[in-house]
């Protein structure tokens, strides 16, 4: 099983909501979230993802990286910004000193926006 398909399969059990329900809720086949939690087909599209998501109440990036996945308005950024693959393919090697650093800067950031 994939992690995609342990958190959906955890989420639905948590919340009692049967796997035909939900295929409901989202507009697809039922039998599409068995095989997703068995782990014998690869999660859904983004926009299927985020919905279930937002039935469960749960952040949509935290939903699409167990997927696998990148979220689309940040495929745009790093492909539109050239330093930001430069800086992902750092990332491994920075200390949690740097990181924290970097959480710093983003906070202020944000801060300015608000």
């Amino acid at each position: 099983m994939n992690e995609f398909g342990e958190v959906l399969k955890d989420l639905r059990k948590e919340r009692k909501i049967s796997q035909r329900k939900l295929a409901d809720m989202i507009g697809i086949d039922f039998t599409y979230i068995s095989k997703i939690e068995n782990g014998s087909m690869t999660p859904p599209a983004e926009d299927k993802i985020v919905k279930i998501a937002e039935i469960f109440g749960i952040d949509p990036d935290r939903f699409l990286i167990a997927a696998n996945k990148i979220p689309s308005e940040l495929q745009k950024v790093i492909t539109e910004i050239e330093e930001v693959p430069v800086f992902l393919r750092s990332a491994p090697k920075l200390s949690q000193s740097q990181w924290v650093q970097i959480q710093k800067i983003i906070n202020e950031t944000t801060k300015e926006k608000e």
